[in-house]
């Protein structure tokens, strides 16, 4: 398969998402749950650092980051892990519950915590290059913050789908992006083509209404009222992300899609010319 098909599978790909999920929009309430969780567990966190008057120690300033960071992709991920199984099941023509979903997830906290906490610490060391060092060291750390993405791109599939372990999963996930990096970056253009089509009427709205309301209030409103379109945009375009990253994942494993998927565009070509 050329590039141009890989690519072209990947948009078909992120195009038969949207379909997923107009069916079944439900699914948008496992990034909604992880979203509110992550927000109030910095808010609880950094909140009680700074009513306990900070800390002037850098180690312990240095823990408090990995902490938060970590425990956000915690929940981040422990709520994506959720989705992704979920999202499995609808391809499978089942309706499941979201009790049954976070109880799958809960069955791989331990490794979904060493995934966090080995996020924490490789988001941080390369946070840490990024800001100390010059132009040639901000290239780096960029180059390797895309390798590390693209390396762990299916880690959660590979951990509640596969039951894959903490040694394991990022190896399965380099192997997977491996076999479906075509198809991953149209996936990833196309899904992030219909966010930004999700965005724009919030993007929109705030300006309209921040130009149209006269007085001091004009910000408020504007944010309020743009800024809640937004959020939906957000949300629903981080659900689509998930369900063609499953998708493609399934595909990868077992060489068969979904009924809302186009098999035939997704199947290699027997012709080698």
């Amino acid at each position: 398969m050329s590039l141009r098909d890989r690519l072209w599978t990947g948009f078909q790909l992120a195009g038969g998402s949207v379909a997923v999920l107009r069916a079944n929009p439900g699914l948008t309430v496992y990034p909604l749950v992880g979203g509110v969780a992550t927000v109030a567990y910095l808010v609880t966190v950094l909140g009680g650092f700074v009513t306990l008057g900070g800390s002037e120690s850098l180690a312990f300033v240095i823990a408090l980051l990995v902490g938060a960071y970590a425990g956000s992709m915690f929940l981040v991920s422990f709520s994506i892990a959720a989705l992704v199984w979920a999202s499995r099941e609808t391809f499978a023509g089942r309706s499941p519950s979201v009790r049954d979903a976070f109880r799958v997830a809960a069955d791989h906290i331990w490794a979904l915590l060493v995934w966090s906490l080995l996020s924490a610490f490789v988001g941080l060391a390369l946070q840490i290059l990024e800001e100390s060092s010059d132009i040639v060291g901000i290239i780096i750390a960029a180059l390797l913050n895309t390798g590390w993405l693209a390396l762990t791109y299916f880690v959660i599939p590979v951990v509640v789908l596969e039951d894959a372990s903490p040694t394991t999963m990022v190896q399965e996930s380099g192997r997977l992006i491996h076999d479906t990096w075509g198809e991953t970056l149209g996936s990833e253009f196309g899904v992030g083509f219909v966010t930004a089509l999700l965005l724009a009427p919030g993007l929109v709205l705030g300006v309209v209404l921040y130009l149209a309301v006269p007085g001091e209030s004009a910000h408020l409103i504007a944010i309020l009222g743009g800024g809640l379109f937004v959020g939906i945009g957000m949300l629903t375009g981080y659900t689509l992300g998930a369900i063609a990253k499953t998708a493609l994942y399934v595909f990868a494993r077992l060489g068969t899609m979904p009924g809302e998927f186009d098999e035939l565009a997704l199947a290699e070509d027997p012709d080698p010319s």
